[in-house]
Formats: structure tokens, C-alpha cells, sequence
């Protein structure tokens, strides 16, 4: 028989490292929404806010916050329970003021942060650009949101963007501070030392001086977040 789409369940012991899930806890785990992040790399809502935060003890106490509109994401709210959060997301409590960041612990896995000021414009990593619709200049950014954006913006520069607009540019380049958001140096930070090329067969590499050593990951593993 053929298949119709792909399937709208996910078993714990496939899910991705990066929700770090009890295994064995139950059989499946509720799967995201395609959409804002990658499967690999974002976690559903529900499952964040019963597993990795601690606010309902079941999955029946969690739908009961998300549909009642008690919990908002970057400022928007939320009524899908299966909606997607990861790297940057910023996850709020209407009923205790409370707001939580999205970040990366060691090895990539996902961490979980108090925020004191959800409204700060946060830095992105833009992976994509092109012209749209009228000549406007789109850029895609790490959290999967499309925005448009300036001439000057390049792909692995960072934006702060607030209000679905960009405010400022940090470029990707040789003494910028930079954030390792994938990969085994997941939540190290320094400057970036020097960018090495690619090749037909390796992708390109960046060398980060972390102030204790030096160590190189992949470019695509690196997301600059302020100037030189």
C-alpha cells in the first residue's frame, strides 16, 4: 500500500539527541511540526513544557496551558501544541510573567535558560539569502523564519532582529566573537582565528581561539554574535 506523508509519530528511542529524553519513560514522544527548525535540532512544545521545564506534570496538564493561551513563543502566541521550539526561541508565561531561552548545552542538546528580557533583539545566524517577490532582498535565518533583509547581509553573518525586522548586522568574519551552536563544542564561545576554505571533499572549517586553546568546527556550527 502507498504511503500518504510522512508519519505523524515519533518513537523515543528515535527521537534526536537534542531533546535528551528519558528513553524508556513511554514509547513515543509527540513529533513537531515541520516548519521553523529541523527535526534533529527542536523539540515540540508540549514535551518542553513537560519534560525539559517542569510546568505540567502530564501531557494533559500541558495541553491545558497552550490551549487556554497562557504560553507565548518570541512574543507570539501559541495554541499548537505540537509547534516546534529550538536554538533562540524564546518561550513566555502569561500567568506568572516568567520567560525562558532556548539555548545548547555541551554536545548540542538542548538547555533551557531563564530570560529577563524577552523584548532584547537577539542575535541570528542568517543560512540563506535571495531576491523575492519586487526585487526584495529575503534572508533565511537559523530559526527558520524568512525576513527581508539588506544588500549588505551575507550568509553566516548574524542579525539582531526584533519585531520581524532587522535592526543591526554582525559580520561573520576574522575577530568576531562568535557561539558554537552545534556539534562537540556545542555552547563554547571566543573569536574567530581564521576561516579555512572547503574542498570537494570537507566543508569549510573555522579555527576558534576560546581563550584557553584553540580548536575548528564547521562553519555552519558557528554563529557570530558580536563585532571584533
Amino acid at each position: 500500500m502507498a504511503g500518504k506523508g510522512n508519519s505523524r509519530h515519533m518513537g523515543r528511542l528515535a527521537a534526536s539527541n537534542y531533546m535528551r529524553l528519558h528513553r524508556k519513560a513511554s514509547k513515543y514522544v509527540a513529533k513537531p511540526n515541520p516548519g521553523r527548525h529541523t527535526l534533529e535540532n527542536n523539540i515540540s512544545l508540549i514535551t518542553l513544557l513537560k519534560e525539559k521545564m517542569g510546568v505540567a506534570a502530564d501531557s494533559r496538564e500541558a495541553r491545558i496551558l497552550i490551549k487556554k493561551g497562557d504560553v507565548s513563543v518570541n512574543g507570539k502566541l501559541v495554541r499548537d501544541w505540537r509547534y516546534p521550539v529550538g536554538f533562540g526561541d524564546t518561550v513566555s508565561f502569561g500567568s506568572n510573567g516568567e520567560s525562558y531561552r532556548i539555548d545548547v548545552a555541551r554536545h548540542g542538546v538542548i538547555r533551557v535558560e531563564r530570560c529577563s528580557d524577552p523584548a532584547k533583539p537577539r542575535p541570528i545566524k542568517v543560512i540563506g539569502k535571495y531576491i523575492g517577490s519586487g526585487g526584495r532582498i529575503m534572508i533565511r535565518l537559523y530559526d527558520g523564519a524568512v525576513i527581508e533583509g539588506k544588500s549588505e547581509v551575507m550568509v553566516n553573518d548574524s542579525v539582531n532582529v526584533k519585531e520581524g525586522k532587522v535592526e543591526s548586522v554582525i559580520r561573520f568574519a576574522k575577530g568576531a566573537k562568535c557561539y558554537v551552536i552545534k556539534g562537540t563544542h556545542s555552547s563554547e564561545s571566543g573569536t574567530v582565528k581564521d576561516v579555512i576554505g572547503g574542498t570537494s571533499v570537507r566543508a569549510p572549517l573555522v579555527s576558534i581561539d576560546s581563550g584557553k586553546g584553540s580548536f575548528q568546527t564547521l562553519v555552519e556550527n558557528v554563529m557570530v554574535i558580536g563585532e571584533q
